[in-house]
C-alpha cells in the first residue's frame, strides 16, 4: 500500500482509537497518554501514512475567533432555536459565529469549505457525517461537536442531545393517568436514534402504568407530515378516546388535522402530545402538550465544549444531555383523580 493511499480513517482503525484520537497523535496535539500516542506513531509509520498530501497548502494554525454551525436547513422553528443559542454562546465565549449550510450537491462538499476557513471549531446539527467528512475535519485539526445526532457516535465525538427517553417517557406517564383506553405513538422516518429513544421512552411508561394495553405504530415524515390513511385508522377504529403521542410537534399537529377529518374532538376523543415545544404549540386550538426540549442551552453548550477542546484533547466523548420538561396545554385530557 502505497502512502497516497494511506488515510487517518485506515491509521485510527489499526491502532483502536478514534479518528480524532489518531489525528491529536500524529500532529502532537492534546494530552494523550503516551502509550496510545506512541502506538498510533507506530501503527502510521508501519502503514506508511504521510499527511503532508493531505494539509498542503492549508494554515497551520486555527481562527481562534470562529465556530461554524452547520445545518441541512435555516427555515424552521428547531433550526431558529439553535442559532439563537449558538449566537448567545459564541458571544459569551468571544467568538464569532458562521452559519454553513449542508447542500445536496456532492461536489460542494461542506467540509472542504469548514477546512479552507479553518475555524476554531465545527458545531454540526441533527445531520449524519461520514466517516470521510470527520476525517476531513480531523486531519484540518478542527474540534467538532454533534448537536442532537442522527445516530449515536459511541463516544468517538463529541455530542449534544436531550433526555429524549424520559421525553417520551413522561409523555406516556401523563397520557396513562388519563381516561383514554388505547394508545398510539407517530414515529418518523428514518428511524433516527432521537425518535427511537422516545418511542422507547414511551412505550415503557405504558407498559409501567397500564400493564399490557396495546401500543399502536403510526410512521410519519419527520416533516411536512401529513394525514394519511394510517393515521385515520387508528383514530377510528374504535369510539374509545385514544392518547397519542407524536414524536416532534409537526407529527402532533398532522394528528390535529386527522382529528378534525374524522370528527374527531381534541381531548375529549383524541390526546395529543408533541415533542419539541415550537412556538405554534401554542397557536393552534386547543394548545399542544409537548416535550419541550432546551435547545437554545444545547447549542450554547456546544460553544463551551468547542472552546473546551481547544484547550484540552480527548480520546472518549461521554455524551451530554440536557434534561427536557413536559409542557402541559389544553390538547390532553387531565388525570383521572383530578375529574
Amino acid at each position: 500500500m502505497t502512502s497516497t493511499r494511506v488515510t487517518l480513517t485506515d491509521v485510527a482503525t489499526a491502532a483502536g482509537v478514534s479518528v480524532s484520537t489518531a489525528s491529536r497523535a500524529l500532529t502532537g496535539r492534546g494530552d494523550l497518554k503516551p502509550r496510545t500516542r506512541n502506538l498510533v506513531l507506530r501503527t502510521a509509520s508501519e502503514l506508511g501514512y504521510d499527511a503532508g498530501e493531505t494539509t498542503k497548502g492549508r494554515p497551520t494554525t486555527l481562527d481562534l475567533r470562529l465556530i461554524e454551525l452547520v445545518l441541512g436547513s435555516f427555515d424552521d422553528a428547531w433550526t431558529d432555536a439553535i442559532v439563537a443559542g449558538a449566537r448567545q454562546g459564541a458571544f459569551e465565549h468571544g467568538f464569532d459565529l458562521v452559519l454553513t449550510l449542508e447542500r445536496d450537491d456532492p461536489a460542494d462538499d461542506w467540509p472542504a469549505r469548514v477546512a479552507r476557513r479553518r475555524p476554531s471549531g465545527v458545531i454540526l446539527g441533527i445531520i449524519r457525517p461520514t466517516t470521510r467528512q470527520l476525517e476531513e475535519l480531523a486531519l484540518a485539526r478542527i474540534p467538532i461537536v454533534l448537536l442532537d445526532p442522527q445516530s449515536d457516535p459511541q463516544g468517538r465525538v463529541a455530542s449534544i442531545g436531550t433526555t429524549d427517553w424520559q421525553g417520551g417517557y413522561d409523555a406516556g406517564t401523563l397520557l396513562a393517568a388519563t381516561a383514554v383506553e388505547r394508545f398510539a405513538v407517530v414515529c418518523g422516518t428514518p428511524a433516527f436514534r432521537f425518535g427511537r429513544a422516545r418511542e422507547e421512552g414511551f412505550r415503557a411508561a405504558i407498559a409501567d402504568h397500564r400493564g399490557d394495553v396495546l401500543v399502536s405504530r403510526v410512521d410519519s415524515t419527520w416533516s411536512a407530515a401529513d394525514v394519511t390513511p394510517e393515521l385515520r385508522r387508528v383514530l377510528t377504529e374504535s369510539d374509545t378516546p385514544i392518547g397519542v403521542f407524536a414524536c416532534n410537534d409537526e407529527m402532533a399537529l398532522s394528528v390535529y388535522r386527522t382529528a378534525k377529518a374524522v370528527r374527531r374532538r381534541i381531548p375529549q376523543d383524541v390526546s395529543v402530545v408533541g415533542y419539541n415545544d415550537e412556538p405554534r404549540a401554542t397557536l393552534v386550538d386547543p394548545a399542544l402538550t409537548s416535550v419541550r426540549q432546551p435547545l437554545e442551552a444545547m447549542a450554547a453548550r456546544a460553544v463551551q465544549v468547542v472552546s473546551e477542546l481547544r484547550v484540552a484533547g480527548q480520546e472518549r466523548f461521554d455524551r451530554i444531555e440536557l434534561p427536557t420538561r413536559l409542557i402541559v396545554r389544553g390538547s390532553t385530557l387531565p388525570p383521572r383523580s383530578a375529574e
